[in-house]
């Protein structure tokens, strides 16, 4: 069974804990990859666990705000601890994927351009996509849309990038880095296309 790990929505409940959460939509996108999708949370062993799980990659997922565009104490919790397990993933050459705010975690990272844009919620985008997947040529991707803030720029190491019609960045892949980002949802509704499945599972070898 190949593992692939995934970050977690951080929220806090009525009792003040700490709480972490997953859409189900993650693990019906990888069922039929025989891939067993592992939830990472903040805890003293995490390191430990990379190195048992031996993953074939990490998914930082979707859901909250980094916490500077929207502060609170579970977005603060979680841009910690996923900054953390971002360095970690780039030291150890792991393929990552980023969703939503998992790209925008990574934009951050490299110092990008983050700002609120209205009309990204509940649309969605036909994209210029001009790339082959498994030798077809594809030119145009339908997408959906779900987030308030959007990215302007990346640094030259992201050698793909597919911007939106108003040129902000709605999928940014860099071969060297093993990073391939997507402010659209694979795993909801209109992110379900064959070959945006086949983007992402070639992109951790499943």
């Amino acid at each position: 069974m190949k593992n692939v790990l995934i970050t977690c929505r951080s929220n806090y409940n009525k009792h003040g804990e700490l709480i972490w959460t997953l859409e189900n939509n993650w693990y019906e996108f990888f069922k039929r990859r025989k891939v067993n999708l592992i939830p990472i949370t903040p805890s003293k062993r995490f390191k430990d666990q990379l190195k048992q799980l031996k993953p074939r990659g990490i998914i930082f997922s979707g859901g909250n705000d980094l916490n500077f565009l929207n502060k609170n104490k579970a977005n603060l919790a979680r841009d910690r601890f996923e900054l953390k397990l971002l360095k970690i993933a780039l030291k150890n050459k792991l393929p990552i994927l980023g969703v939503c705010r998992g790209f925008q975690l990574i934009a951050y990272f490299y110092k990008s351009k983050i700002f609120k844009k209205n009309n990204h919620v509940r649309k969605i985008h036909t994209l210029k996509f001009n790339r082959k997947i498994k030798e077809k040529l594809i030119k145009t991707i339908k997408v959906n849309s779900f987030h308030n803030f959007v990215i302007s720029n990346l640094p030259k190491i992201f050698d793909f990038i597919v911007r939106d019609n108003d040129q902000t960045i709605e999928l940014a892949y860099s071969k060297k880095l093993k990073i391939l980002n997507t402010m659209f949802h694979p795993e909801r509704k209109n992110g379900y296309q064959n070959y945006i499945n086949q983007l992402v599972f070639s992109h951790f070898k499943i």
